[in-house]
């Protein structure tokens, strides 16, 4: 379920009650351990290390885009042909399913840039009323000239709480337009988008996903 090259997401509670994410990947598996590189933190990308019995949630994302949480702790260092922190693998037993969708859909306003490939509209920017991996909901502008089962290219700037800032380019379809609160919203499906930019979508609506749970948490 959980394997080498996939990245794993930490958090950890402070002492003064701040829960710290922290980002990794698992280099081996062996025996109830896995093997890591040493945990960078999302905010300012600076690497931490930790002491033997230290706990974590751990949090990753398996097949079919479904969201994995499990509880771990330190049981030491490895030095192999490069360091590697060693935590408990629980077993897939421990481990907690938070959702089966193949691709989660969050709510998110991401900056978008708009252009027909044909020249039918004039090229627009907005912002996603929501994102997924393999469509997203645009504020249209109220003077839009987009017609259902129009072919559009689009770029999108994700913005991840690592600081990185990665610019998607996407064919996609207009489905249809609705209203929410006033203003229109369309509807688009993903027609022609490379793999890794789909990942990194998923990627970033994994973030958004944790970054809500940790929020109602604390509210």
């Amino acid at each position: 379920m959980i394997k080498v090259g996939e990245t794993i997401y930490l958090e950890l509670k402070e002492d003064e009650g701040e829960t710290k994410r922290l980002r990794s990947k698992i280099l081996d598996i062996e025996d109830g351990r896995l093997f890591i590189d040493f945990p960078v933190d999302e905010v300012n990308s600076k690497p931490r290390y930790f002491l033997e019995g230290t706990q974590f949630r751990a949090i990753f994302l398996g097949a079919n885009h479904v969201v994995y949480l499990f509880e771990t702790e330190v049981l030491g260092k490895a030095e192999r042909k490069v360091p590697m922190l060693v935590i408990k693998d629980p077993g897939q037993e421990q481990y907690i399913k938070i959702q089966r969708r193949e691709y989660v859909r969050v709510d998110s306003n991401v900056d978008c840039a708009v252009y027909s490939p044909d020249n039918r509209f004039e090229p627009f920017t907005t912002v996603t009323s929501d994102l997924s991996g393999g469509g997203m909901a645009l504020v249209l502008p109220s003077s839009h000239e987009l017609s259902p089962d129009d072919h559009l290219k689009t770029w999108i700037a994700l913005g991840y709480q690592s600081g990185e800032t990665h610019f998607i380019a996407v064919k996609a379809k207009f489905i249809r337009a609705y209203k929410e609160q006033e203003r229109e919203i369309g509807s688009f499906q993903f027609l022609e988008i490379d793999e890794s930019d789909r990942q990194k979508i998923v990627r970033f609506c994994f973030e958004q996903q944790l970054e809500l749970k940790r929020r109602e948490k604390l509210s």
